[in-house]
């Protein structure tokens, strides 16, 4: 009998700011789910932003045990320190992951939706201060498992539930409010990836067809960049009268690159808001500052723009200014320029 290993499905993770795949990321896998890939003679296998996992198979891919009928588990936490910096997450209420499953189609994954990831107890709070109030805990299938009665008298803003007989997995807590529309929040308790420090989790529900001749799925999940306004602050020491008004920024490697063009506005120092920095800790001894502002929020990127230029009437100073790093939390450059 031959024994070998063949894909199961594969996981890949890509990002805006790579342009592709991304490789700053660890896959996190509980140990409810190892236990099921070792029962099912599967192995997983994690390089440069990929998670493959394979079934041992005997003749024909028919499987020596099989994982059908099981749920593998993943969390995605990102590696890369300045991961924040750079990527721009859905809106969520703190505590927050993004969920994603194949439960509309088993061979893709449904659209992210928050959870709030939680350990082995959840201290709800209650979304209205009117009472009395029904709150109900509520398993994946929607079954009623606890259900908390909070009066005028008890004055409880939280309802604290022990989650510990309840396997781990997507759960919901109900609030019932008399006269009112009733309120859900979705919840997930996996202790392990609350731990592990998590931004995603995936729910893979695996099915017979999983194990066939190219029946394999590729999951893949994307994150967007982070968009920021793009400011440049030019300061020059002692300018004359009409240096700053010859100053331009312009973008002449859109084209080239084929991406978006980059447009700039110039605003003068004596024009400078409130949500700029102050102008004593930007120019002293009678330095200026001038500001190129980008019209339209501009995607960070891991590869820098190209021809990004500061010019002075035609003349090319600098052919490629800088964009923010991955270290930087703002797109606020500081450019000193000398005469």
């Amino acid at each position: 009998m031959t024994v070998r290993f063949e894909s199961l499905f594969s996981l890949r993770v890509t990002h805006e700011y790579d342009g592709g795949t991304f490789p700053d990321i660890d896959f996190v896998l509980p140990a409810d789910t190892t236990r099921i890939l070792c029962g099912a003679r599967a192995l997983t296998r994690a390089s440069n932003g990929v998670l493959e996992a394979h079934f041992q198979a005997v003749g024909d891919r028919a499987p020596l045990v099989g994982a059908a009928g099981t749920t593998l588990r993943i969390g995605l936490r990102p590696t890369d320190p300045f991961f924040f910096n750079y990527t721009a997450l859905p809106s969520a209420p703190p505590g927050s992951v993004a969920y994603h499953c194949n439960g509309k189609s088993p061979s893709a994954l449904d659209a992210a939706e928050p959870r709030k990831l939680v350990g082995s107890l959840v201290a709800h709070a209650l979304g209205l201060s009117a009472r009395p109030v029904t709150v109900t805990l509520r398993d994946a299938a929607g079954a009623a498992i606890r259900v908390e009665e909070v009066t005028a008298a008890r004055s409880a803003t939280h309802v604290t539930f022990e989650l510990d007989r309840m396997p781990p997995g997507p759960f919901s807590i109900e609030e019932a409010y008399e006269g009112a529309e009733t309120r859900t929040t979705e919840y997930l308790t996996e202790p392990e990836l609350l731990r592990a420090g998590v931004v995603v989790v995936v729910d893979i529900h695996v099915h017979d067809f999983f194990h066939a001749e190219g029946g394999a799925p590729a999951f893949e999940i994307g994150f967007r960049a982070r968009k920021e306004t793009l400011n440049y602050y030019l300061v020059i020491d002692k300018p004359s009268s009409t240096e700053l008004e010859h100053l331009s920024v312009s973008d002449r490697g859109a084209a080239e690159e084929g991406r978006d063009e980059i447009a700039f506005t110039r605003v003068l120092d004596s024009a400078f808001g409130r949500g700029e920095p102050p102008l004593s800790l930007l120019a002293r001894g009678g330095a200026r500052v001038v500001l190129f502002r980008s019209q339209a929020p501009v995607a960070r990127r891991r590869r820098a723009a190209k021809k990004i230029e500061l010019s002075r009437n035609g003349d090319v100073l600098i052919e490629n200014l800088p964009l923010p790093g991955a270290d930087k939390a703002d797109a606020n450059q500081i450019i000193h320029i000398s005469r």
